[in-house]
Parts: structure tokens; C-alpha cells; sequence
């Protein structure tokens, strides 16, 4: 039986890159998504709880939440939404919050990049991508230096997660809390 997955993210390239990570763990026919996108993380937060039971009312499964740490204090962000997306009103719900920005997780797997780019080696990342002030930058600064590419989050940030290795993903602590939910609630 396929599983309906809601997922609300800041934007359609983190709807593509949760969709691909997904299809690591179910096969791509065995789960459909159902999305609502923020465009930025203002409209996130204020249509988060009525986005949650819309997705709710029309059979989802399960409910993502996914929202960048950027600059945020982490406790104060995670207990905003924890109050709007909460597991008492949505019970197989996560909330995911990525140290940083959720390029921060296509920053573990250079061999990833690489091979999306054609870059002629493997790139030089990070030991610790969460640690990056600005990952998305870092990470079109790293694929230019590599290679001379141009890279855009809108077209490559799918792709790059498509070749990333999940035992790559889980050197970021945020990930490993999504890694476990799917493997427990999800897959179950």
C-alpha cells in the first residue's frame, strides 16, 4: 500500500530534495508526496498549522516540516512550530530544522557532487557541512572552484541528493533525527 507523505518546506528545491531522500528508504512507487511550499520561511510559520491539517484531512500519513536553522536560536524555532505543528494535534508528524540550510546536507557527499557536475575530482568539503555559516553559498563557491560550474539550488540540489549516500547524510546531527524517523514510523 502506498504511503501519502505530506511535506512542508521554505521552498520547492527542498520539496525535491526530501522526495529523493525518501525514495532511498521506499520504493519511489510505494509513497507519493503531497507539498506545501513557503517560499520563505515568514509564510512557513504563520500557514504551518492549517498546511498540517490540510494535509492531515487528505490522508497523509505522515507530515514533514522542514525549516533552515539559518541564524535562528534553535530551542526558540523548534518551539514555535512544536505549538503549531505539535505531536499532540499531529502525531506522525516531524519536525526537521537543518543546522544552517539543508545544503548543508548535500555538502557530505562529494563523490555526489562530482559526479553531477562532471567535476574532475572530488570537490574539498567540509569535515562538519553544519558548522558552514552559509552552505549554500559554500556549496556553489566549492562546485565553481572545482570545476567552473554554475551551480543553482532550483536545478541541482534534486540531483545532488539523488547521488548522495545516506551513510554520507548522517555526519549532520539534524538529518540523523529524519534518518530515524523514516526508518521507525515511516518504513515500519
Amino acid at each position: 500500500m502506498s504511503k501519502k507523505i505530506g511535506i512542508i518546506a521554505e521552498d520547492l528545491s527542498d520539496i525535491e530534495v526530501i522526495s529523493e531522500i525518501l525514495g532511498k528508504y521506499i520504493s519511489q512507487r510505494d509513497f507519493s508526496v503531497k507539498r506545501f511550499v513557503g517560499n520563505g520561511c515568514g509564510k512557513l510559520k504563520s500557514k504551518c498549522n492549517s498546511w498540517a491539517s490540510l494535509l492531515s484531512k487528505s490522508g497523509c500519513d505522515h507530515i514533514l516540516l522542514f525549516h533552515d536553522l539559518d541564524r535562528n536560536d534553535e530551542a526558540k524555532l523548534r518551539g514555535d512550530l512544536e505549538r503549531k505543528v505539535g505531536k499532540d494535534q499531529f502525531p506522525n508528524s516531524l519536525i526537521v530544522i537543518p543546522i544552517g540550510e539543508m545544503e548543508a546536507w548535500l555538502l557530505t557527499d562529494p563523490a555526489a557532487i562530482k559526479k553531477v557536475f562532471g567535476l574532475p575530482k572530488d570537490p574539498k568539503v567540509p569535515a562538519q557541512p553544519e558548522s558552514i555559516d552559509s552552505p549554500k553559498e559554500h556549496l556553489r563557491d566549492v562546485i565553481w572552484k572545482s570545476g567552473k560550474k554554475r551551480y543553482m539550488n532550483t536545478t541541482h540540489n534534486r540531483k545532488i541528493a539523488s547521488e548522495t549516500s545516506l551513510d554520507r547524510l548522517m555526519i549532520c546531527k539534524s538529518y540523523s533525527k529524519l534518518d530515524t524517523y523514516i526508518r521507525e514510523s515511516i518504513c515500519a
